[in-house]
């Protein structure tokens, strides 16, 4: 898990560095939940573990469009913490505009903390690998509500022209 400095003042740190609208010139980020707070049965024990959150940014725009976050962090037990966390791997004058969901690869950034971070405990990988596999079956939804090769004028003429019913 990252580790960074005392949580206690995360919410002024953080609120310092986020951008109320985009620029070229400010990273764009997301914050996500991808692991809930749970009870998890130990031999001997009942271990109570916090909520999760990702956060990551991606260059800004003034560096070029890039597929790939810049970095990548999880903490909890708030979305504050996994902010400040990923603020620390920005330059410190960095600026950071929270985008929505679908404005960047949420699901990919939780795939690089799932290769990149050995110190993930099983329930945190679990809980991570479940968000990817949600968002992708996210983006499938989006895709066919969103997406068609149909159109009804084509499906009309060729209906006429080869007496074809319309599919």
């Amino acid at each position: 898990m990252t580790r960074g400095p005392d949580p206690g003042d995360a919410e002024s740190r953080v609120a310092r560095r986020l951008a109320a609208r985009p620029s070229t010139e400010t990273f764009v980020g997301v914050c996500v939940h991808v692991v809930g707070a749970a009870l998890h049965a130990e031999p001997g024990a009942r271990i109570r573990t916090p909520d999760h959150w990702l956060a990551a940014a991606w260059a800004p725009a003034a560096a070029g469009p890039s597929r790939w976050p810049e970095a990548v962090a999880i903490g909890s037990p708030t979305a504050t913490r996994a902010l400040d966390l990923v603020l620390l791997q920005l330059p410190p004058d960095a600026t950071l505009f929270l985008a929505g969901r679908d404005d960047v690869d949420a699901a990919l950034a939780a795939e690089i903390l799932l290769e990149a971070d050995r110190n993930l405990e099983p329930y945190q990988r679990a809980g991570v690998a479940r968000f990817v596999e949600a968002e992708r079956a996210r983006t499938r939804r989006a895709i066919a509500e969103r997406y068609t090769d149909r159109d009804a004028g084509f499906e009309r003429f060729r209906a006429r022209m080869l007496g074809a019913q319309a599919r």
